[in-house]
């Protein structure tokens, strides 16, 4: 089964690193931008509703066209990587309506791996 040619657009994953300052608090960094085609649409539903209730407004759902391998680290923490090489894990930033080259717009919240891999993403 393949996803509707139509609907398909190009997106932006960037790598989320945690950084320390000079004074000892931490921030969060993304790396370099790597592409990927994808279907996005709004959260809805009953179930999506219960889960995250307020902030049912600012959540989408994304759908990876291609295929993928799920990958464990020596943390135990799941890497999911696609056939181009792009390695996405939760907390990940995702450019859904910015170019590669600015700062994410969503992050990833939640990694579902149906036939698609589906991604769960909340504005910034």
């Amino acid at each position: 089964m393949r996803l509707k040619q139509s609907r398909l657009k190009t997106y932006y994953h960037r790598k989320r690193t945690v950084q320390k300052n000079n004074e000892g608090s931490t921030y969060e960094e993304y790396g370099a931008a790597s592409s990927f085609s994808g279907e996005s649409w709004p959260a809805s539903g009953k179930v999506q509703a219960q889960q995250y209730g307020q902030r049912l407004g600012y959540i989408r759902n994304l759908k990876i066209d291609g295929a993928y391998t799920i990958k464990s680290d020596e943390n135990g923490k799941l890497h999911y990587v696609l056939e181009n090489g792009t390695d996405l894990m939760e907390l990940d930033g995702i450019c859904l309506f910015t170019d590669g080259a600015a700062d994410p717009d969503y992050k990833i919240v939640a990694i579902k791996p149906y036939h698609f891999l589906t991604l769960e993403v909340e504005r910034i």
